[in-house]
């Protein structure tokens, strides 16, 4: 999911390297990894499909795209009390939600913007956190 986030979030396309055996199946293990994917998807694919990447640079914390007024973090590390601590966003937070989850808080100033990952929804390989913003994000320069 990291690197599917990460793909995403760099403007990229991933491309899943499957093919079938000579019998013509697909390896069970890339079934499982295709069905995790899947799953993950059906959760968190309003913040891949139709999207384009930033306004934060992929790096180790994690990813982010966005479509019209929304800012999706695809989150990878917090630290330890939860939080993700970003660069300061030109347009005003005005909602943060963790995707099929539980809402998120958030801190915005000029230090940059804090949104802090629920503890319920960490367990997820990669929480994806939805910002609403004030205005549209097609304005938005990546940082």
């Amino acid at each position: 999911m990291r690197t599917l986030a990460s793909c995403a979030g760099g403007d990229g396309n991933l491309l899943l390297n499957v093919g079938p055996m000579p019998s013509g199946e697909i390896e069970p293990r890339q079934v499982a990894r295709l069905r995790e994917i899947g799953g993950w998807l059906e959760q968190n694919g309003d913040g891949v499909y139709g999207t384009g990447g930033g306004p934060f640079r992929p790096g180790e914390w994690g990813a982010s795209t966005r479509r019209g007024r929304r800012v999706f973090l695809h989150v990878f590390e917090v630290d330890g009390d939860g939080w993700l601590h970003l660069p300061p966003l030109a347009r005003k937070v005005e909602g943060a939600r963790v995707l099929g989850g539980d809402e998120a808080e958030w801190r915005q100033g000029r230090d940059g913007l804090h949104v802090c990952v629920p503890a319920g929804d960490r367990s997820s390989a990669v929480p994806v956190v939805a910002l609403d913003l004030d205005g549209p994000t097609a304005t938005l320069a990546a940082v």
